[in-house]
């Protein structure tokens, strides 16, 4: 399977939520999975940020000859998206365990080299795990690309479960609405991979015990992730959420995931509700007020814990 995986890392950053890193890891160690490319995006933490962090990772992993770019630094919106923007300027501040890295970032930039990885592949997957921004803006300029996309797996939405940055949305699609809702609306019909599914996971004690750090990789990730890795007074169900990482398993592993057809919108007018994916599944009491329009994705509302944990110990906490 070939794979871009566009990605907001903040392994790297003191404080920042670390866990992309980890699914990239997974992407690269799997035998079913070819990386053509890696993008980096605004999210959770500037692109300055992201770009260092994925250039770090990827020269852990020995894996430099994985073309890599920096892309979109703002919102869609720029300047209109002010509490998105505070976000960025909070993170921008944060400590560093590496330099960030300078503009001007080489070329060429993500939305090209997404637009390049797709003419050349007979089949891409993107996962996207972070805002939709790059992606977005792809498919924007060039509107045959939705056509040779083999599949699209976002992390990203809160559909039956409360918002984990606004009591309604989930944080990629809050950090730019504009852009999830052009990937909704661009014909993609993408997995939607949101918190419904995401809450269920959870990194533990138990693991973290099991892999002793004895890599450098591992000995970078207890060095640059010690705020976020569970602690021995932390219960199985209190540690860190595995998100992108079950993104990421997900596309290669569909079998982890139930999924099921929807129409979903994203809410873009204001603030306070900006990023609030509202999807009509099957069997729903919403479903009489559902608007007219196809489903155009697919929302997964289970998952299969048990082999998601299995392949997660043995690709990801066997590299540590």
């Amino acid at each position: 399977m070939d794979v871009l995986i566009d990605t907001d890392p903040g392994m790297g950053t003191l404080g920042a939520e670390p866990e992309d890193s980890l699914a990239i890891a997974l992407a690269l160690v799997s035998p079913e999975v070819t990386v053509r490319a890696i993008t980096c995006v605004q999210g959770n933490v500037p692109v300055r940020h992201s770009y260092a962090n994925a250039a770090y990772l990827l020269e852990l992993l020995g894996r430099t000859d994985v073309p890599l770019a920096a892309g979109q630094e703002r919102p869609l919106l720029g300047a209109q998206r002010r509490e998105q923007l505070r976000w960025l300027a909070e993170r921008d501040a944060y400590d560093r365990v590496l330099p960030v890295a300078q503009p001007p970032f080489t070329e060429p930039r993500a939305v090209e080299l997404i637009l390049r990885t797709a003419r050349a592949s007979d089949g891409l997957t993107i996962v996207a795990i972070g805002p939709l921004t790059n992606l977005a803006a792809a498919l924007v300029a060039d509107p045959f690309l939705a056509d040779r996309l083999e599949t699209v797996v976002v992390m990203g939405g809160a559909f039956e479960v409360p918002g984990n940055i606004t009591p309604t949305a989930e944080f990629n699609f809050f950090m730019d609405p504009e852009a999830a809702a052009i990937v909704l609306e661009s014909g993609v019909r993408p997995v939607l991979v949101g918190l419904d599914v995401c809450h269920q996971t959870h990194l533990t004690n138990r693991q973290i015990a099991a892999t002793g750090f004895k890599t450098e990789l591992g000995r970078f990730v207890e060095r640059a992730c010690e705020a976020w890795l569970p602690t021995g007074e932390a219960s199985e169900n209190d540690g860190p959420n595995l998100y992108d990482t079950l993104a990421v398993a997900g596309a290669f592993r569909p079998e982890l995931l139930t999924v099921e057809p929807a129409f979903v919108q994203i809410e873009t007018a204001g603030e306070a509700g900006a990023g609030t994916s509202l999807a009509w599944l099957p069997g729903r009491w919403s479903v009489w007020s559902r608007p007219n329009g196809a489903d155009n994705a697919l929302v997964a509302t289970g998952i299969d814990i048990a082999g998601f944990e299995a392949l997660f110990a043995e690709r990801v906490l066997a590299q540590l």
